[in-house]
């Protein structure tokens, strides 16, 4: 954990996806917890079925994964990080995609 770290806006390549990040499958929501590519903390990316009333049907989790696909995350690390703006409530700016596991999701 580096809560010293300053936030800076840094986005990390689709072709090198981070494949450390443990995937967890809980009914409706996935879960990919793992350490930040910038900062070094713990993060986690949350993935839920939900329905927008005001913008039509979800795309179903079955869907969303069934490609295979990278898939893109933001740091939300609940470090302090030095310059962190006062509107954005956590992370350190680093948006990265993460790698399926090889077996992929049971959905």
């Amino acid at each position: 954990m580096s809560s010293t770290a300053r936030y800076n806006v840094e986005s990390f390549p689709l072709d090198r996806p981070l494949t450390t990040f443990l995937w967890e499958v809980r009914g409706d929501v996935v879960e990919a917890t793992g350490e930040c590519p910038q900062c070094r903390c713990v993060t986690t990316r949350v993935w839920e079925e939900t329905q927008y009333l005001t913008k039509g049907p979800s795309k179903a989790l079955k869907n969303h994964f069934a490609g295979g696909e990278p898939q893109w995350a933001m740091c939300a690390c609940p470090s302090w990080h030095v310059d962190r703006p006062a509107e954005i409530p956590d992370g350190c700016g680093a948006s990265f995609f993460i790698a399926l596991p090889p077996q992929g999701l049971s959905l």
